[in-house]
C-alpha cells in the first residue's frame, strides 16, 4: 500500500467546525483525527484521492512497468531501484514515464529495467491542488462524514458512513466504474 501524507488541510478544519458550530481549539486535534479517517473513507468509497500529495509507492516492475495505486495521477517525483539489501539506487531521468488514463490511473513505464525489479515511485496524485478545488459535494461529504464520526464517537456500533453521504458520492463513484 503506498504511503500518503493524510494531513488535513487547514481549510477543511476550518469547515469542520464552522459546520459543528465550533469556536474553540479545545477539541482540534480530535477533528483533525475524524477529518483524515472522513477523508480516507471518501477516498476510498470514490477510489481516488481528493487534494494532491505525494504518495511513495514500493512496487515490482512487470510487463516493463508498474501500475500505480493512488488515483489521479499527476506527475512523477522520482523513481529508485531497490537492491537486495534494500539500498536504493536512483533510475536515469528520461528512462521511465508516467503514462495516465482517461480517469486519471497512472502507469509508470520502464521499458529499461527487469521484469521482477522492485521500485520505489515517488509521485503527485490527487483531484485537486488544494482543499478549496475540491468538487463542493465531495467537500461537504467529507465534513459530514466527519461530523457523523464525532457525533457517534462514543457509539461503537454506529454503522459508518451516514447514507446521506452514500447518497452525495453515488454520482461520483458511477463516473468510477470502467
Amino acid at each position: 500500500m503506498p504511503m500518503i501524507d493524510r494531513a488535513p488541510p487547514a481549510a477543511a478544519l476550518a469547515e469542520l467546525k464552522a459546520y459543528l458550530r465550533i469556536e474553540s481549539s479545545h477539541e482540534d486535534a480530535l477533528l483533525a483525527g475524524l477529518l483524515r479517517a472522513a477523508t480516507e473513507t471518501v477516498e476510498a468509497m470514490l477510489g481516488l484521492l481528493l487534494f494532491e500529495r505525494e504518495v511513495d509507492e514500493p512496487g515490482v516492475v512487470g510487463s516493463g512497468g508498474m501500475r500505480l495505486a493512488a488515483e489521479p495521477a499527476r506527475s512523477l517525483v522520482s523513481v529508485e531501484t531497490v537492491g537486495a539489501g534494500g539500498e536504493l539506487a536512483a533510475v536515469a531521468d528520461g528512462t521511465v514515464r508516467l503514462r495516465t488514463g482517461a480517469h486519471g490511473e497512472g502507469r509508470i513505464e520502464a521499458p529499461d529495467l527487469p521484469d521482477g525489479a522492485s521500485i520505489r515511485v515517488r509521485y503527485r496524485a490527487g483531484m485537486a491542488a488544494d482543499w478549496n478545488w475540491v468538487p463542493e459535494v465531495l467537500r461537504l461529504s467529507v465534513i459530514r462524514a466527519a461530523a457523523h464520526f464525532h457525533a457517534h464517537r462514543d457509539a461503537p456500533d454506529e454503522p459508518g458512513v451516514p447514507p446521506a453521504v452514500r447518497r452525495m458520492l453515488a454520482p461520483w463513484r458511477a463516473r468510477r466504474i470502467r
